[in-house]
């Protein structure tokens, strides 16, 4: 009674585990939502920021450019006023000398065509081409303005065309106004296609991805960064939808996404109108140009996600492996209820005789099942069962029966047998004896088929064992980019220094060869952080030592090394190393070069949880409050590194010396309370 109702518990149990599996699958789902959804917010906030960036960066170009051309146009509005004023002192409509003055302006400021002088009926007067000495000018617009503002001197611009010099040209005009307030006639100046690319000189960037166009009110084209002279005087107003947008929304400044009109990529346009010149300005990016950044972090995001499905996808294959485990033991647990409500008490009896013989007077069917029995094998010898059991594991089972024999305690066994069509199953035995007569005991117990389990446990220890060998590739893969990106960071960045000095010829031969030796030792402090420390700082320390002492010696400065033992720092991994290693370097790296020191002191002491590393020189001191405000690297960096470590730096100087301290924290909850200090 009491199996059955033991068996009855252990299958409604095993029931239940089958019947609600789902949590973890729903676990896993809401996961990955999650995360993806997450990582879908951080990309698109990443894309909106780039752009606004971009466009910040544009609007910036373009409040300088439109500073730039407003200061060029004044510069055309004094010249013609200065034309003015010299054909209000001219003697005669032909005054040598007015056409003198022209000719001087001319030369002194090229880019501009032509420079000419009219009378009131339009006539031109003066010019610096003689060839336009006595046309008439009046019917032209730059004219016409002037002649209907009256007595209200304003600089006009016309659009570009070819009237007056035969190539496509802009005329800049003002009034001339007499003493007595009489219209003498105007001031004029061509300019073309070579005037604007000076003035934008120093805003257009030297990539293919950019674009800067300047156009009037009338959409007629100024200026294009790409063939000037081609496009310049080209209207625009049919052929960009930048344009209309820009005029239909009344602001002076906007922004636009759209595709470019010259070759059909998607740009950003930035829009502005340079004051009240009547001039306005495009400054555009190709966006793929814009998004490269942004696109190699949604590569990154993707590639978490895809690993964090491929997490999700291992855990519920563990999972649905256990529950296939799960089904096999309430496999087990039904069979084993079986016979336990078929069989009056134990599922098999065997003796053991003290000779060794065995017998087996009782098993029931689902034993006979299990070793191939037929029904009336009730075997007076029980040798052939024990001659099925894998060799390996016979000598173990029958020990075990002896053993369990001799102080009639549970015989618990598992053990393989092979049976004659070839087959190998798991077995798993368990048996209580009992004394029957001087040197024979009766066992009672089960024998139960585990064979599902042992090969779900073998494949579940192949995918652990698979799982171990991808987390230390991944390891070992995140410990190359980290050294990969501090070469970079380092090594490289001193690289790229050295070569743009040696390319400047600044240096001699010794320098240069100084720089390269800089380089080496970043490599070597490099390769030093990966040598395992086991948590020695001592051992860290001691190869700083090694790698700085030739250095000091040939700057003929003195090395006290007072180092006392410290307790192991059990967080001191490569990376951390890589940080300690080059603050300390920073330290020694500006003692040398601006201390003219003659003696450094290292010391390492225990401060309250801390480590303290201590470097004294005797050499020049420096205001440690002013060096921080000037934000020099290498100090920004010490800081910098500190903070990542949860460690503090200092520095204490004065006129005899400076003493620079690293305090790192022994334990990481001291590593948590650290805060920075100087």
């Amino acid at each position: 009674m009491k199996n059955n109702l033991h068996f009855a518990k252990a299958r409604i149990q095993a029931e239940l585990l089958r019947l609600f599996p789902g949590h973890k699958s729903t676990a896993a789902i809401a996961v990955l939502l999650l995360v993806g959804s997450t990582l879908g917010w951080i990309a698109y906030d990443e894309y909106r920021q780039t752009q606004d960036t971009e466009f910040r960066l544009l609007d910036s170009h373009a409040r300088n450019a439109g500073a730039k051309i407003a200061d060029a146009l004044d510069d055309i509005g004094r010249l013609l006023n200065q034309v003015a004023g010299a054909r209000l002192n001219s003697r005669s409509v032909q005054d040598k000398a007015l056409i003198a003055f022209l000719v001087q302006q001319k030369i002194d400021i090229p880019e501009i065509g032509t420079l000419l002088v009219t009378d009131a009926a339009g006539r031109i007067i003066a010019a610096t081409d003689a060839a336009l000495v006595g046309r008439d000018v009046s019917q032209e617009s730059y004219f016409a303005e002037q002649l209907a503002s009256g007595l209200t001197p304003a600089l006009f611009m016309s659009r570009p065309d070819k009237n007056l010099l035969g190539v496509t040209a802009v005329t800049f005009s003002i009034p001339i106004i007499d003493t007595d307030k009489r219209f003498v006639g105007i001031a004029a100046a061509t300019i073309g296609y070579t005037y604007f690319p000076e003035v934008l000189r120093s805003i257009n960037p030297d990539d293919s991805a950019s674009m800067s166009v300047i156009f009037n009110r009338d959409g007629d084209l100024m200026y294009r960064r790409e063939a000037p002279e081609k496009f310049f005087g080209n209207n625009i107003v049919k052929v960009s939808t930048v344009f209309r947008e820009h005029a239909l929304a009344g602001s002076p400044v906007t922004r636009h996404i759209g595709p470019s009109a010259h070759n059909g990529k998607t740009r950003l346009f930035l829009v502005r109108d340079v004051g009240n010149t009547g001039l306005s300005l495009i400054l555009s990016r190709q966006l793929d140009e814009v998004l490269v950044r942004w696109l190699r972090n949604i590569v990154i995001y993707s590639l978490i996600f895809l690993f964090t499905v491929v997490a999700m996808i291992y855990l519920a294959v563990i999972a649905a492996r256990r529950k296939q485990l799960e089904d096999a033991r309430l496999e087990i647990l039904d069979r084993s209820y079986k016979i336990a409500c078929q069989v009056p008490g134990l599922v098999f009896q065997y003796r053991l005789y003290p000779d060794g013989h065995f017998c087996l007077p009782f098993a029931s069917d689902a034993i006979r099942e299990i070793f191939r029995l037929n029904p009336e094998d009730v075997l007076e010898d029980a040798a052939r069962i024990f001659s099925l059991i894998h060799p390996d594991d016979r000598d173990a089972v029958v020990t075990s029966i002896q053993k369990s024999a001799q102080d009639l305690s549970l015989w618990n066994q598992e053990y393989r047998v092979n049976f004659e069509d070839g087959t190998t199953h798991w077995l798993h035995g368990n048996a209580l004896p009992q004394q029957e007569a001087e040197g024979v005991v009766l066992w009672h117990g089960f024998i139960t088929d585990i064979s599902k389990r042992k090969r779900m446990e073998a494949d579940i220890f192949e995918s652990h064992t698979r799982l171990h060998e991808i987390e230390q590739r991944e390891m070992l893969t995140q410990e190359r980019q980290r050294l990969m990106q501090d070469m970079h960071d380092g090594l490289g960045s001193s690289l790229v220094s050295a070569l743009k000095v040696v390319e400047r010829g600044q240096l001699g031969a010794p320098d240069i060869a100084q720089l390269l030796q800089d380089c080496i030792n970043d490599l070597k402090l490099a390769i030093d952080s990966m040598e395992p420390v086991d948590a020695d700082l001592l051992l860290l320390l001691a190869t700083l030592r090694y790698r700085l002492e030739p250095r000091l010696k040939s700057s003929h400065i003195a090395l006290r090394w007072e180092v006392s033992d410290v307790p192991a720092l059990h967080w001191l991994v490569p990376q951390s190393s890589l940080h300690i290693l080059r603050i300390l370097q920073e330290a020694f790296t500006n003692i040398i070069k601006h201390t003219h020191a003659t003696e450094i002191r290292f010391s390492t002491k225990i401060d309250d949880d801390f480590v303290a590393v201590s470097i004294a020189d005797n050499g020049r001191g420096f205001v440690v409050e002013e060096a921080l405000k000037r934000g020099g690297k290498g100090m920004s960096n010490q800081l910098r590194r500190a903070e990542t470590l949860g460690a503090e730096v200092r520095w204490e100087s004065n006129g005899s010396g400076t003493c620079f301290t690293l305090r790192l924290p022994i334990s990481p909850a001291s590593k948590k309370q650290a805060s920075r200090f100087h």
